[in-house]
């Protein structure tokens, strides 16, 4: 971590706001800038070291670096101010815009109007149109990448992909990239030829034609990720009763079919169709000449640990969603969700779990425990957030819903605790043992944190473990499943 430290003699750290699996975020001060701006400093961390691949990955990151720069340039893709090399480490400096991620307008059940779903597929594909045009590809498209510029109201996409896969190059130029703790993309988003580790600019199609299947639907990712949207659209359209123009149901059909060749080639080509078949109800594609770039906000993050002096009347603080925007909480009592989507988005299960563990704590308030009257008043947001983030990371496997799931299933019920009835539903989750040597509740340290297809259904979130010591707070687990029933989740 770095603290106090100027870069290049010029930008003078002030403080840290995000961590991820490949490297730290923070605020530094322009101190050669007129007006002293503020700016996003990204610490990039190569996962190879040794020398041959140090001069590879130096030599590709000046490619990407260049096309972000050059990609800044449109006025709805965040700017590059500066790219350097120092210890063996990369660096990306990087403006900061005010605004919110889409994540919270993509709310659960909400569902969006055909206008409204249009203008969002015309203004990102024209967006795209530009990154697809300079023969790059974006990889990660998914509401958290698209921000909503507070000033006009306009899109900004950020956190491209191409640097990430930089810092795994090995000696030999090939990267581990499509590793499964490291990998680029998010499942539900992410089509096939992807996640097999061939992206083109197909595949950033597939994503945005996604985006509009679930704002029509106001379906959740994982009820998505459950039943392919592109297998089941027209059933979609069906069971929640959406009724859209013809054209538009054929564009999102050939926009997320599985197969790239059935697909639009590009941005370019998808929206051109967009616009020519859907006249009565796409607006004007939106300018992209806006040259305004200020300070970016995200409603997760909390005052505490930011400088009383950079907030300047500002109530939050900053934290970073993607490599290219930072963004402001307008509220002091949300939780800071941060680290736990970078753990939960590379896959580290244990760093998750602890983190949730954390948080709960956080917002119960409690030092150690969360106790019935915390239970009982805890937040309904706060657990749909969690069991969300788990839900969208683990192909639907890990959170709340599916340990609701196992704990009715093995004929629990809320209100009426059983400590026998109680056991099965621990053993469904991988939490009890029933074996030749005994029964007993397994200890922290002997969950499965390995890999989720191996992990039983339900299994993490882990309820946590007592203060001082390795045994599960198990019983927590039943009074934050109540509360989660009562809040209709």
């Amino acid at each position: 971590m770095l603290s106090r430290k100027t870069l290049k003699q010029r930008y003078e750290i002030i403080d840290a706001i995000g961590r991820g699996a490949f490297g730290d975020t923070y605020i530094a001060v322009d101190r050669d800038f007129p007006g002293l701006p503020h700016r996003v400093v990204k610490h990039l961390c190569p996962t190879h070291t040794d020398p041959v691949s140090l001069k590879e990955a130096k030599r590709l990151f000046e490619i990407e670096a260049k096309c972000l720069s050059k990609l800044g340039e449109h006025g709805q893709i965040p700017r590059l101010f500066a790219y350097f090399e120092e210890g063996n480490e990369f660096y990306l400096v990087q403006e900061l815009v005010e605004g919110h991620n889409l994540t919270q307008e993509f709310q659960s059940e909400k569902k969006w109007s055909e206008s409204e779903t249009v203008d969002l597929l015309t203004e990102l594909l024209s967006i795209l149109s530009i990154v697809h045009q300079n023969k790059k590809i974006h990889r990660d498209i998914k509401p958290a990448n698209i921000m909503r510029r507070q000033s006009d109201g306009k899109l900004v996409l950020i956190d491209f992909g191409a640097v990430k896969e930089v810092l795994t190059v090995d000696k030999d130029g090939q990267t581990d990239i499509n590793n499964s703790t490291i990998g680029i993309g998010t499942p539900g988003y992410m089509p096939p030829e992807q996640a097999a580790g061939k992206p083109g600019e197909y595949s950033d199609v597939y994503a945005v034609g996604i985006l509009g299947v679930q704002a029509l639907s106001g379906l959740r990712l994982n009820h998505l990720l459950h039943n392919p949207p592109s297998d089941k659209f027209k059933e979609i359209l069906s069971q929640q009763q959406i009724k859209i123009s013809p054209s538009l149901k054929n564009f999102l059909c050939k926009a997320i079919a599985l197969n790239p060749e059935d697909r639009f080639a590009n941005a370019s080509e998808a929206l051109e169709v967009l616009v020519s078949t859907e006249p009565e109800t796409v607006r004007s594609i939106p300018s992209t000449a806006s040259n305004t770039y200020q300070l970016e906000a995200d409603p997760t993050i909390t005052i505490e640990s930011f400088p009383k002096r950079l907030l300047l009347g500002i109530i939050g603080a900053i934290a970073l969603i993607g490599g290219a925007g930072v963004y402001v909480s307008h509220a002091l009592d949300r939780p800071d969700y941060t680290r736990l989507e970078s753990y939960l988005e590379n896959r580290q299960w244990k760093q998750a779990d602890i983190e949730t563990d954390k948080i709960i704590l956080e917002i119960a308030r409690e030092p150690s425990e969360v106790d019935p009257e915390s239970a009982n008043k805890f937040p309904c947001k706060a657990l749909e957030t969690i069991d969300r983030l788990w839900m969208e990371n683990s192909d639907g496997r890990f959170g709340f819903t599916p340990q609701k799931e196992a704990y009715l299933e093995t004929g629990n019920k809320f209100g009426e605790y059983a400590e026998s009835i109680y056991e099965e539903f621990g053993d469904r989750v991988g939490w009890w043992s029933n074996r030749n040597l005994g029964r007993f509740w397994n200890l922290y340290e002997n969950l499965n944190f390995k890999n989720d297809d191996s992990a039983p259904v339900g299994h993490l979130p882990s309820p946590g473990t007592k203060a001082d010591k390795r045994n599960l707070r198990k019983e927590e687990r039943e009074m934050l499943l109540s509360r989660f029933d009562r809040c209709g989740l």
